[in-house]
């Protein structure tokens, strides 16, 4: 997950295999199968721009997965090129709220900030909470059913969340 804004010039280098140049945009998310363990790769920036990447290893599947891609309001489906992981993009603005379920442990990864107030429960029992989440805070989630995200913050809130199968 490549988060600077204007992109970065690259070079990948994974243990076993020939360096590759690359450009890589804000945002854009790369699958990679990796042959060798131990786990060894080199990412050289070649920009003039400090580099922001969030690299998730995952080594198995999770216990809990979904058969079918998530489809839920003010989510889109980013990544469709890999059958072992999709990659939604949760998109609110300021004032926005949504009722969602993550049938699924999922990686989530935060594109552009703002405060979040995380809603969970229905009738006399409920919990919620507020944070302010900034550029790159990410965190490994486990499943979670009806939960309500509201953006109370004055900025468009995006974040990824990555589902593993």
């Amino acid at each position: 997950f490549y988060l600077v804004e204007g992109g970065l010039n690259i070079v990948n280098h994974a243990k076993g295999n020939d360096p590759v140049s690359d450009l890589v945009e804000f945002g854009e998310v790369s699958y990679g199968a990796h042959k060798y363990s131990p786990l060894v790769q080199k990412i050289t920036n070649k920009s003039d721009c400090a580099m922001l990447l969030i690299d998730a290893e995952v080594l198995k599947s999770p216990p809990v997965t979904s058969s079918a891609p998530l489809v839920a309001e003010s989510h889109d489906l980013i990544s469709k090129w890999h059958d072992r992981c999709r990659v939604y993009k949760l998109s609110l603005d300021p004032g926005a709220s949504i009722s969602v379920s993550y049938p699924f442990f999922y990686l989530s990864i935060v594109l552009k900030g703002s405060t979040i107030k995380t809603e969970m429960g229905n009738g006399g029992r409920s919990v919620a909470w507020e944070k302010i989440a900034e550029l790159g805070d990410s965190e490994w989630n486990s499943p979670t059913l009806g939960i309500t995200i509201t953006n109370t913050g004055n900025n468009v809130y995006e974040q990824f969340i990555a589902e593993w199968l």
